[in-house]
């Protein structure tokens, strides 16, 4: 399965991004501000 998350650091965002790591997909996130992401993970490409 192949995900792409835009405004990953609102809320329905951060679900998104939060289940689709515990499933182990490699989720390329679209943000405007970086520092609001608060996890950090292997399969998670912040853009």
């Amino acid at each position: 399965m192949k995900i792409i998350v835009f405004g990953a650091t609102g809320g329905v965002g951060q679900q998104v991004v939060k289940q689709a790591l515990e499933k182990g997909i490699k989720v390329p996130a679209f943000v405007r501000t970086p520092s609001k992401i608060a996890w950090v993970d292997e399969a998670l490409e912040i853009i």
